[in-house]
């Protein structure tokens, strides 16, 4: 019975021997197959469209078949990438798996073409398969400060609209240069709002324009938006018109200086008068706007105001920045009309840039000097005239001492140099090392730096 028992174990032990020696050849065809197929990437929504600080959820999807792992990489348009977790959605179809992946999009992600690659990988390798898709921002946008003046306004007087158009970009809110805003109205008695007149931006985001007063309403700014920004329009404002009386003018408008160099303190003046039975007088107490159209372009900018005195005179300071046209405008009171001066055009020069300076003739001495002695310094500063090289008087240059085997210069004091452009001081001296003096420049002058020049310490 033994025996018999033993047979059958051995029996089975060949068998399974056998069995392992036929799978063999199935176990060597599995390592000839192919990676896992990778299809169907999609992304959804695309393109990915962030339009406000909460982002945008997105969704990554592709099919596989045969593999156990997946993943998904994002590469931004520098190049950069970020990897993304993959899982299985629902049960395989016909052998293939599909997996996803999701991320939020938000306001620091850059706008372009990205590119996703989606990975499957098996024991037998990794396969994987890509597509390009756009992500764009549109950013909110306000138009601010909008106003219809002057309130009340005379029957076929002019109306000043005028506003700001900001957008909150990546670095926050910022005016938003050449866009097309609508100036809308809506009379007393309809029903809607049509759109009378357009400007576009400038590049501190400021629109203006004037249109004729006809009727009583309501004013406001309208911006369709663009594809990178949301449209937007402002609070109105109601203007009363009434009819015509009493006439004004602005005389005597003038602006100096004139031709000015850039950044030079303008002054605009002038004498606001009204008619009376009398004839013209000054108007006191009102308010005059400054107004600016620089080369080149067709819109009337406001820069300052002020107030006439009692004998209708303004003077209203501004910097010199551009080449252009400035008038001064009355928007008219109650039974005064409103309105402007002949326009007054005015040069600016750009200024000279600053010229070349130097440092000659610099010496520290005496060579050695005793510890604890006075070390002396002296030299000469010059400007160059555009012919040649010409002292540089009443400047002031500054001392610096860098120790031996050390690299950093260390100030010590400042001198002024006289009306030959020299210099000379002394300071005591413990340590051998460089003395070297700087000219740190101005608005006119380039700054400058002697040689460097060694003096030892005997102890």
């Amino acid at each position: 019975m033994f025996k018999r028992i033993h047979a059958v174990v051995v029996a089975m032990a060949m068998g399974a021997g056998a069995l392992a020696l036929v799978a063999s050849p199935a176990s060597a065809a599995a390592g000839a197959h192919k990676a896992p197929g990778v299809s169907s990437v999609e992304v959804s929504s695309s393109p990915v469209v962030v339009e406000n600080k909460d982002g945008k959820a997105v969704t990554f999807g592709f099919v596989s078949d045969g593999a156990t792992t997946a993943g998904i990489t994002l590469k931004r348009p520098n190049g950069s990438t970020i990897d993304l977790e993959a899982k299985k959605v629902g049960d395989p179809s016909g052998g293939k798996q599909k997996w996803e992946g999701s991320r939020t999009f938000g306001r620091s992600d850059a706008p372009g073409t990205w590119k996703v690659t989606a990975k499957a990988t098996s024991v037998v390798g990794t396969g994987d398969a890509s597509k390009e898709f756009q992500v764009k921002q549109v950013w909110e946008t306000d138009l601010a400060g909008f106003s219809a003046s002057p309130e009340p306004v005379d029957s076929g007087d002019t109306l000043s609209l005028r506003g700001r158009l900001l957008v909150n970009g990546t670095g926050g809110w910022k005016p938003y240069a050449k866009q097309k805003v609508y100036l809308a109205f809506r009379g007393e008695g309809d029903s809607g709002y049509h759109r009378v007149a357009y400007d576009y931006t400038d590049w501190k985001g400021r629109f203006s324009t004037g249109v004729k007063a006809e009727r009583t309403g309501w004013w406001r700014a309208e911006y369709d938006g663009s594809a990178s920004a949301h449209g937007s329009v402002s609070d109105s404002d109601q203007v009363d018109v009434r009819r015509r009386t009493t006439a004004s003018r602005i005389t005597g408008f003038g602006v100096s200086p004139n031709p000015a160099d850039e950044g030079d303190k303008l002054t605009a003046r002038g004498r606001l008068e009204v008619a009376t039975s009398h004839g013209w007088q000054g108007f006191g107490g009102r308010k005059v706007d400054l107004l600016f159209k620089p080369d080149g372009s067709g819109s009337w900018q406001f820069v300052a105001y002020d107030r006439t005195d009692s004998h209708g005179r303004f003077w209203i300071d501004a910097e010199a920045g551009r080449s252009g046209w400035y008038r001064a405008e009355f928007d008219g009171a109650r039974g005064v009309k409103g309105s402007s001066s002949r326009a007054v055009y005015v040069q600016v020069k750009e200024p000279p840039a600053p010229a070349d300076t130097r440092i000659i003739k610099f010496n520290s001495y005496p060579e050695p000097v005793k510890y604890g002695k006075y070390v002396k310094n002296r030299g000469k500063l010059q400007i160059w005239d555009g012919d040649h090289w010409v002292a540089y008087d009443h400047q002031k240059v500054a001392l610096y001492f860098k120790r031996a085997h050390h690299t950093k210069w260390e100030y010590v004091k400042t001198v002024t140099t006289n009306g030959s452009g020299r210099f000379w001081t002394q300071v005591k001296d413990w340590n051998s090392g460089y003395w070297k003096i700087r000219f740190k420049g101005n608005s006119e002058a380039e700054s400058s730096a002697s040689r460097s020049d060694y003096v030892k310490v005997k102890k």
